[in-house]
């Protein structure tokens, strides 16, 4: 008994001590493999897709190992495309499954526990997320949202899971309750006090379930971190919360560049810009933020009235001249933005036109800059809408990024110096308004 049990001791320790795989040979037979690719994406690693190799109805490929254990299995056929998590231990040096494709998206897999249960839950997921857009299923209860925490939780007890995978599982159904919520929200029409119950009646606060590695693994875990920072309008604030609630580092990261990004992108620039740039830098270094934050907010400063227009915005003319905004020195320039395919500036366009012929104001030039990514599309749509006069073109939204432009269409006026006068200037569509402040311009 005692040479079993040192045994059994000596192979668990060699388990727990394997070394770590630094290839792993994959190997997939599935089913209905006319013009099927398959695809492995290593989940937290940066190298992309592996396409498996086909011979038949068997698939192979030979590739660095995850860092997690944990893949991203992708099956493409004709317009249809199915994801499922796939794990191999990262001890493990090969690994084999059958997979069987099915009606609707369902994938099912023979092979080890783990797999099983994965592909076990994402069918179960896909039909949870189809019962809630059901017409006839009751949304005014929280049973269908925890329905997806409770199937997992089954799951994982039935296939006899790995703890990775048991603790992959947990996160994927806490997301999933979690995020669709929100869809139930919108379904029930009401407002947010208005729900018959809260999202606390089914998820735990994020804190205590996403503060770990593999939750760094799905794309919306920093976003939901992120909403349940309190006062998120305060650097500091937010940073300090994030750091006193949360351990791991790569989750951590993620979340610190939101709340950089929504400090720099709703920042009053015209109010204590200075100031506002002191703080970022501190908070960068006290914090550890990114420096190109504090890069972006310096180059942002741009936005304030009294600024001179961007020297880095190249504008281009529909015969690829670069025109230089200096031509304008003398003259308030009215500038609107827009892009072609931007159902709303499409609206603006007759206002405006209409506005350039009947404004009584020869200090007052108009001056349209599209940021069409690709030409044609800018050419044709001028050609359309019979649009004359300054048209440009600034194909790398440098403007946009400079005056920290949310949305299009956006208007801003320069004045005969060249410097901003308006940010965010009145919208054609606005009628008498802008006429009168474009007509009071001397």
């Amino acid at each position: 008994m005692k040479r079993g049990l040192i045994s059994m001791l000596i192979l668990s320790l060699m388990a727990c001590t394997a070394p770590r795989q630094e290839r792993v040979q994959i190997t997939i037979t599935a089913n209905d493999t006319d013009e099927r690719k398959l695809m492995l994406v290593p989940m937290g690693n940066d190298e992309g897709a592996i396409e498996l190799s086909a011979n038949g109805s068997v698939y192979q490929a030979d590739m660095e190992t995850s860092e997690t254990g944990f893949y991203n299995f992708v099956s493409i056929k004709g317009q249809s495309q199915t994801i499922l998590p796939f794990y191999v231990p990262v001890t493990k040096a090969e690994a084999t499954a059958k997979v069987t494709f099915g009606e609707r998206g369902a994938v099912s897999v023979e092979g080890s526990d783990d797999n099983q249960a994965l592909a076990a839950y994402a069918t179960a997921y896909g039909e949870l997320s189809r019962a809630i857009w059901n017409p006839g299923t009751d949304l005014t209860t929280p049973a269908v949202l925890k329905s997806f925490i409770t199937k997992a939780d089954s799951i994982a007890n039935e296939y006899n899971c790995s703890d990775k995978v048991e603790e992959y599982l947990g996160l994927w159904s806490y997301i999933s309750a979690y995020d669709s919520y929100s869809s139930v929200q919108r379904l029930l029409q009401v407002a947010p006090e208005e729900m018959p119950y809260s999202r606390e009646d089914i998820v735990a606060d994020p804190h205590r379930v996403l503060d770990t590695p593999l939750a760094a693994l799905f794309a919306n875990t920093p976003n939901i971190v992120f909403a349940n920072i309190p006062n998120q309008n305060n650097l500091d604030s937010a940073l300090i919360y994030l750091d006193t609630h949360y351990n791991d580092t790569t989750l951590k990261n993620k979340v610190k560049n939101n709340i950089a990004n929504r400090y720099v992108t709703r920042f009053n620039y015209a109010d204590g810009f200075e100031k506002g740039l002191e703080r970022l830098k501190k908070a960068t270094e006290v914090y550890g933020l990114d420096p190109s934050h504090a890069e972006r907010f310096s180059k942002l400063k741009a936005t304030i009235p009294g600024q001179p227009f961007p020297e880095n915005v190249v504008l281009k003319d529909k015969e690829g001249n670069t025109v230089d905004f200096a031509t304008f020195r003398g003259k308030y320039v009215y500038i609107d933005m827009w892009a072609s395919w931007c159902v709303p500036c499409l609206r603006e366009v007759p206002a405006l036109q209409k506005l350039e012929k009947e404004l009584k104001n020869d200090k007052v030039v108009f001056l349209s800059i599209s940021i069409d990514s690709t030409k044609e599309p800018w050419i044709k749509k001028m050609e359309e809408k019979n649009m004359h006069g300054n048209q440009l073109w600034n194909p790398e939204n440098t403007l946009g990024q400079a005056l920290n432009v949310k949305g299009i269409p956006f208007f801003a006026i320069y004045d005969p110096e060249g410097k901003l006068y308006m940010h965010g200037a009145p919208r054609p569509s606005q009628g008498p308004g802008l006429v009168k402040l474009l007509e009071g311009l001397k």
